[in-house]
């Protein structure tokens, strides 16, 4: 019998935990509730910085030692691989990647956003992206996978996963 009350309890408990809801954006959209808000504009601030290739304010947008993690196929290896790469190499490296071309811009094009009350934040965002000479531009879409931490007043990124989809 009080294994059974036992499982039972813990049962109930697990249906008690918080779990903050998903939020979908689209742009247009009305704002969204205030957390969601924040960690959106805090996103919509980093694609700004990174269109502008301003460096400086892009790694304002992270926490100390986080990362960038994609898939690529680094030159003359013969197979792809996951590549994690700190926010300070990648500035050092943007003069081969967005500052390689006179154009180069990501936007949002939607976003699904979960906030929880203990600052943590996740946003799975859609984007478009083109790069290259005017006339010759390239251009994709992709998946930009974030985690945010809200600390000593501010949301600012943990990680970025992302992928290329088209």
């Amino acid at each position: 019998m009080k294994t059974l009350a036992a499982v039972l309890i813990a049962l109930t408990c697990a249906g008690c935990a918080s779990r903050a809801p998903a939020v979908a954006w689209s742009p247009g959209d009305p704002p969204l509730p205030a957390p969601e808000q924040a960690v959106l504009e805090e996103i919509q601030a980093y694609y700004d910085d990174f269109s502008a290739r301003d460096w400086e304010a892009y790694a304002a947008h992270f926490w100390p030692g986080a990362t960038l993690v994609t898939v690529w196929q680094p030159e003359g290896e013969p197979h792809p691989r996951v590549v994690a790469t700190s926010v300070p190499d990648f500035v050092a490296k943007a003069p081969e990647g967005p500052d390689a071309a006179s154009v180069f811009a990501e936007w949002m094009t939607g976003a699904r956003l979960r906030v929880d009350e203990h600052g943590l934040a996740q946003a799975w965002v859609d984007y478009d992206a083109h790069f290259g000479e005017p006339g010759e531009l390239h251009e994709w879409a992709g998946v930009d996978a974030f985690t945010l931490l809200h600390h000593e007043g501010r949301w600012r990124i943990v990680s970025i996963a992302y992928v290329a989809t088209e």
